[in-house]
């Protein structure tokens, strides 16, 4: 076969596929036409009480899945049911470390008045004009100290670290005899 024939056998071949293809985009297109706007299965569908019943469901399913469970403490521990002198010894720690407490007043060499404050743990020597826990000192007297804070203007009295509750003396009331 010649090259000119066989250029024409393919032109040819490519115009009969595409015309196969347009047909075939044409029955395509008739038949869309065709499908009905409501479905015949309409009367067997969900109502829409039970479709936002079933929604519900899902949110719940789609909610128990993304949640992420976090525990600080085991719950099955004894210690939250019962606790053990080192557990309230801690508690109490806490406590006392939570609270602002006036620990001692004194005038330095200089002739300032300072003021021991103890506070989260820490106890720490301030002045007139320094601030602690977003509150002003503006005055320190012989065991007072006053504080200014948004306004509002508190006295701190120089108080001792609180007793340890009843349960934690170590000193013991009763008599231990050994035989």
């Amino acid at each position: 076969m010649e090259s000119r024939h066989l250029k024409d056998f393919t032109i040819g071949l490519v115009v009969i596929v595409l015309f196969a293809f347009a047909i075939r985009a044409y029955y395509f297109i008739k038949a869309e036409d065709n499908i009905p706007a409501e479905s015949r299965y309409k009367e067997m569908a969900l109502g829409g009480d039970l479709l936002a019943q079933i929604e519900q469901i899902e949110d719940s399913i789609r909610d128990r899945k993304d949640f992420s469970f976090t525990v600080t403490r085991d719950p099955l521990e004894q210690n939250l049911i019962v606790k053990t002198k080192v557990d309230l010894e801690q508690e109490w720690r806490r406590q006392v470390e939570a609270m602002m407490r006036l620990a001692a007043t004194y005038i330095d060499d200089q002739g300032n008045s300072k003021a021991a404050i103890a506070f989260q743990g820490k106890t720490e020597v301030y002045g007139v004009g320094d601030v602690i826990d977003n509150s002003k000192i503006t005055n320190i007297e012989n065991g007072k100290l006053t504080l200014v804070k948004s306004g509002r203007q508190t006295v701190l009295e120089l108080k001792p670290i609180p007793d340890k509750p009843t349960k934690l003396d170590t000193r013991s009331n009763v008599k231990e005899y050994i035989w």
